[in-house]
């Protein structure tokens, strides 16, 4: 079977708002991976719309050329209606092409994404399994009857196959078929990375924690799935001799959950000579290993700190404190790494007040890098189902649903507060002498100059419009 794999057209300014030109573009990770398990039996060809500069138009015309017998597309909140829009385009040119919807949103919403007539099977969670059974099962003769984990038509009908509990054995899987897409069109940005050619890397899956506006409570029901240390280094060692990688971005949800994982994963990659960062919570951060992950060559990590309001991250089930907060920041710059966090402004029991609290921490714990966005409760969160006890949405637009646009609003706050807020959390955190001379005091290189000269007009542009 022919098999095309679609991540929807998107533009910079909806991934990114008017930080785009400072953002990241990103070989999609899940489609390689959905592509690396069919491609020994089948013909594959993927389309990333978040890095081509195309249209919906522009996937259907090669859908015309090519003429596979299935169409995959993957589908985030804010590009939900472009996949779909792709999925309609499809069945008018062919009927009997399938098409298939995976990804975070019908994941989340799987009744509703199959209300479109235009798509044929949903997939929900990790896929990789699934779409080599749905394939299998469709060679066969089309009876999807034993395919765990999707919701398709018979004779008209929605049928819904539960996903039965399994746990992925990760090492398993091949390596993401980067192979399948240029690799020249992708643009890590420097502000994320500094040594290039750079990569991103998954070594395991899911999160124990409950944050009630992140989708994996509820996704992987607080499971962690990991890759074995070799299986990982491996990777990047592949990455390192085919595609000269100097650089590898650890693209986990929450870095460093298992203690004696980390530590064999940094004594094997140290030898490697290759500069890495992280995402990680601040009630992970500890001294010895943070020690131990600068000195494998892990330069920058990045918290997500949400709040500077204890009220606020109590709210939402953060799950750690300020104070801790406070440490893991003070830890990771004494361990000789950049400590950088995120931040979101108008989340539940938000206040004017605790929101110069989080632009205050931001500046307090001498953060390297900030980014604030604006909370978007999404579906398959805790937040989506409850939200509407804490304030009310501005738009049913879900293209707005990218964390650049005020789309929810607590009570007691306006629209026009929280953009507010969110422009003076930017000029008060960059545009002040205490950040300029910090990194000032941290150009080495004409690299670095243009870091700064990237940040900065992406910031001027942001505090313009």
């Amino acid at each position: 079977m022919k098999i095309m794999l679609v991540f929807p057209p998107i533009l910079g300014e909806e991934r990114y708002g008017k930080l785009a030109g400072a953002g990241s573009y990103l070989p999609p990770l899940g489609l390689l991976y959905l592509a690396a398990v069919v491609r020994d039996k089948h013909e594959v060809k993927i389309i990333d719309g978040g890095v081509l500069d195309i249209t919906v138009d522009d996937v259907v015309e090669e859908v015309r050329r090519w003429k596979p017998g299935m169409v995959g597309v993957t589908a985030f909140t804010p590009t939900v209606y472009r996949a779909s829009a792709i999925c309609k385009a499809v069945k008018e040119f062919d009927k009997g092409i399938i098409t298939v919807m995976g990804g975070p949103h019908p994941s989340a919403l799987p009744e509703e994404s199959m209300k479109d007539a235009s798509v044929d099977v949903v997939v929900v969670g990790e896929g990789e399994r699934i779409l080599k059974e749905l394939v299998e099962a469709l060679e066969k003769g089309g009876d999807l009857s034993a395919v765990r984990g999707i919701l398709y038509r018979k004779d008209g009908k929605v049928v819904s196959n539960p996903l039965q509990e399994r746990i992925p054995q990760l090492d398993e899987l091949p390596f993401p078929a980067r192979d399948m897409v240029d690799m020249g069109v992708y643009r890590p940005s420097v502000l994320h990375y500094k040594n290039f050619p750079a990569f991103s890397v998954m070594c395991g899956r899911g999160c124990p924690h409950r944050c009630t506006f992140c989708s994996c409570a509820k996704v992987f029901r607080g499971r962690v799935t990991m890759r074995s240390p070799e299986n990982v280094i491996g990777e990047i060692k592949f990455l390192i001799d085919k595609y000269g990688a100097r650089e590898i971005m650890v693209w986990d949800d929450t870095f460093g959950i298992f203690k004696d994982w980390t530590v064999k994963f940094c004594d094997m990659i140290k030898p490697l000579n290759v500069t890495w960062s992280a995402w990680m919570r601040a009630d992970l951060a500890d001294p010895d290993i943070l020690k131990k992950m600068a000195g494998s060559g892990c330069w920058h990590i990045s918290y997500g700190v949400e709040s500077g309001n204890q009220k606020v991250l109590d709210t939402i089930k953060k799950g750690f404190t300020v104070e801790q907060v406070r440490k893991a920041f003070k830890w990771t710059h004494e361990a000789g790494m950049e400590a950088r966090g995120t931040f979101i402004l108008g989340l539940p029991n938000e206040t004017w007040d605790t929101m110069m609290d989080t632009i205050n921490i931001a500046i307090e714990i001498k953060a390297d890098y900030a980014q604030f966005q604006l909370l978007t409760p999404y579906p398959g969160t805790e937040l989506w189902d409850t939200i509407n006890q804490y304030g009310e949405f501005t738009t049913n637009d879900l293209s707005k649903y990218t964390i650049w646009f005020p789309v929810f609003v607590p009570k007691g706050l306006t629209k026009e507060r929280l953009e507010q807020a969110h422009k003076l959390a930017y000029r008060k955190f960059y545009f002040r002498a205490g950040y300029i001379w910090q990194n000032l005091s941290k150009i080495r290189s004409w690299d670095d100059i243009k870091r700064d000269f990237i940040g900065l007009s992406a910031l001027f542009k942001f505090n313009r419009d």
